[in-house]
């Protein structure tokens, strides 16, 4: 019995998170919001990550009316518009906010030297050829010298990650 109202009550949030999808979407310290057929953006941030001051639709929002989702990819936002009668999506609308993206990073530099035994180096947001890692580096025996034991194929994850610490021996 446990287990079906376990699994009703998943189902249940399930399908009100599809029916309920919050307008809004967050990369690379920007929130964008959609509201009142408006797109605009905050910084998650403001105070140790402020938007770029290029940022123009953080002073001027997007009129997008109808619109009742945004997603990010790269250096776009893509608004769902729908229509008011029927509840169908009925177009998708695409706005260049690169001005709107900036550097912000969710985490800091780590350096654990183990007492003098085999450290380690974490360096996280370390942007390569327009992508972000999170690197780790261990240091070679007791001297001061590293060398690069993480380098991830993806980008990184770590705000996405709620056991980061737990990856890394910090």
């Amino acid at each position: 019995m446990k287990k079906f109202g376990l699994s009703s009550l998943v189902a249940g949030l399930l399908m009100a998170n599809v029916a309920g999808a919050e307008p809004v979407a967050v990369k690379d310290g920007a929130i964008f919001i959609v509201s009142g057929g408006k797109l605009s953006v905050q910084a998650v941030d403001p105070v140790a990550a402020p938007l770029p001051a290029l940022c123009e639709l953080a002073k001027t929002p997007e009129l997008v009316p109808n619109a009742t989702d945004v997603a990010i990819n790269d250096s776009k936002a893509f608004v769902t518009i729908t229509d008011p009668v029927t509840k169908e999506v009925s177009s998708v609308e695409s706005f260049d906010v690169s001005e709107c993206l900036s550097s912000y990073c969710d985490a800091e530099p780590v350096v654990n030297l183990n007492g003098g035994h085999k450290g380690e180096l974490f360096i996280p947001c370390l942007e390569v050829n327009g992508k972000r890692y999170d690197i780790t580096m261990e240091q070679r025996g007791s001297s001061m010298n590293w060398e690069v034991v993480g380098f991830p194929d993806s980008e990184h994850h770590h705000g996405d990650d709620d056991d980061h610490d737990d990856d890394h021996k910090h």
